[in-house]
């Protein structure tokens, strides 16, 4: 898998394949980036993270969500089996960039707003370590409030939101990531067998597959799977190596 296939330079690859429409497709992508890196309340990781994966991965309230749409990770996998490998491929990549821009600071999804009366939780980058603080609600901009951000302090003491940075970090850790999505690649590969019947459920968001052939305990959900072969609940057997829904 060729990662740079997910920066924003390939946001709508199809058009960019027709040479007439090259040149105005890339102003538009130069003129909206720039626009979004300005700090307007547009999730810049919504526009750019346009693969295969993208309706799957529909909501990305954090980073790491970033980085499993990008390289192709269940959300089961990213929620669960990849959970610290995924947050430490983004905190190194946040102080590998801190290194170069100075103090960063990454303020995290939260789904009803601050925490501790008023306060979010904020992690510090700088020289190496993370420390953890917190900063007064008020200081957030209301745009960004509900998301996961990465800023750094102006000279008055306001926020500067870096989207710019946040679209580095993300495709940073999805390089250190990579890894990851072979591994998972591997495990569905030897869970999926031809002729084999497997049942296809969903549970609180996420796509299992149980093998009935073999009466497996275990179940996995695999990514591919659901986008390419998914029909809704039910059985489906591999033949020619593909799932096909047979109830």
């Amino acid at each position: 898998m060729n990662l740079g296939d997910f920066n924003i330079k390939n946001l709508g690859k199809d058009l960019l394949e027709s040479k007439a429409l090259s040149n105005f497709v890339n102003e538009f992508i130069n003129e909206l980036k720039g626009y979004l890196e300005k700090g307007n309340n547009i999730n810049i990781m919504n526009v750019v993270n346009k693969n295969k994966y993208s309706n799957y991965w529909e909501y990305q309230n954090f980073m790491e969500d970033n980085v499993s749409a990008n390289i192709g990770l269940s959300r089961w996998g990213t929620d669960i089996t990849y959970n610290n490998e995924l947050s430490k491929a983004v905190d190194d990549s946040i102080l590998e960039l801190a290194e170069k821009e100075g103090v960063l600071y990454r303020k995290q999804f939260t789904a009803n707003g601050s925490v501790n009366g008023g306060f979010y939780n904020v992690d510090k980058f700088e020289n190496g370590e993370i420390t953890h603080m917190s900063i007064s609600e008020d200081k957030v901009p209301k745009a960004f409030q509900n998301k996961d951000i990465i800023f750094q302090f102006n000279e008055n003491g306001a926020i500067n939101v870096r989207t710019d940075l946040k679209e580095k970090v993300v495709n940073l850790a999805s390089e250190k990531s990579s890894e990851l999505k072979v591994m998972e690649s591997k495990r569905n590969n030897e869970y999926k067998k031809q002729g084999h019947t497997y049942e296809a459920t969903e549970d609180d968001g996420y796509i299992f597959l149980n093998d009935l052939t073999e009466k497996r305990k275990d179940s996995i959900e695999d990514i591919d799977f659901v986008v390419d072969n998914y029909n809704g609940e039910g059985k489906y057997q591999v033949i020619n190596g593909e799932y096909k829904k047979i109830d």
